[in-house]
């Protein structure tokens, strides 16, 4: 059988596009990456040829337009949401305090516009900042607010309280009607609270209890004044979605 129909199992599939087997599973079932599926339990199975076709198109090319998977455009303003769509978890790192409202701003403005319930979890004098820019360009954000639109919190005490907090808040919202989720955590709230390897417990949590259970799109960002080298590293290993996206947008 020759490259061009040999079919790899998602095991193979990720190896071959050197991404994690859940981010193949998010393009699958947005419609991004072409596969097929055998067998009675629906295992997915990817040809060489499919694979090459997705590695060689522009980011925009891959990011579906439209439904719950719907893409974000992407535009050059510092103002416009990032690019991404739902099942990507992203990494932003930010140098200033301006920075991390470039970042966060416009992400959980536009999650708002498109009537997912957003997170905001982050310390209370970060929470007070984000929320100031936020009512200068929503009138409506209180309202937001008290009807659970947009819910604010600290980061609980440990990974698991907060996988909890997440899986509790959404499966609410879900038996509610709510379609999709947004969840930006300024992950300096939680390193004070664990240690920089149980903030990759948290992470890895997240990725595997979250993910692929809710239509969530979440941005962690990441103080660069505070979090070590090492650590940042470590949280750019841990959100390999963000190598998707210019490089430049999730920087700040």
């Amino acid at each position: 059988m020759s490259d061009t129909v040999e079919l790899l199992d998602i095991s193979e599939a990720a190896r071959f596009l050197n991404v994690s087997e859940t981010s193949l599973r998010r393009w699958t079932n947005t419609g991004a990456l072409p596969c097929l599926r055998i067998g009675l339990r629906r295992e997915r199975r990817f040809r060489r040829a499919d694979l090459l076709a997705f590695m060689e198109q522009p980011v925009a090319a891959q990011l579906p337009s439209g439904g719950k998977g719907g893409s974000i455009k992407l535009q050059d303003s510092r103002d416009d949401p990032v690019s991404a769509i739902h099942g990507n978890h992203l990494c932003g790192i930010y140098g200033s305090d301006a920075g991390r409202l470039d970042l966060v701003v416009p992400f959980l403005l536009e999650g708002l516009r498109r009537r997912s319930v957003c997170f905001l979890v982050a310390p209370s004098r970060v929470q007070r900042v984000v929320l100031k820019a936020m009512k200068r360009r929503r009138s409506s954000l209180n309202s937001d607010i008290e009807a659970g639109r947009l819910i604010v919190s600290e980061h609980q005490k440990t990974p698991a309280a907060q996988c909890r907090f997440f899986e509790t808040a959404m499966k609410r919202a879900e038996d509610e009607g709510v379609e999709s989720f947004r969840v930006v955590g300024d992950m300096w709230g939680l390193r004070l609270n664990v240690s920089a390897k149980q903030m990759i417990k948290l992470e890895v949590g997240f990725e595997r209890l979250i993910v692929p259970r809710f239509p969530v799109l979440a941005l962690c960002t990441y103080d660069a004044r505070k979090f070590t080298g090492v650590e940042l590293l470590d949280a750019l290993k841990d959100h390999d979605d963000t190598y998707r996206i210019p490089i430049g947008r999730m920087l700040a």
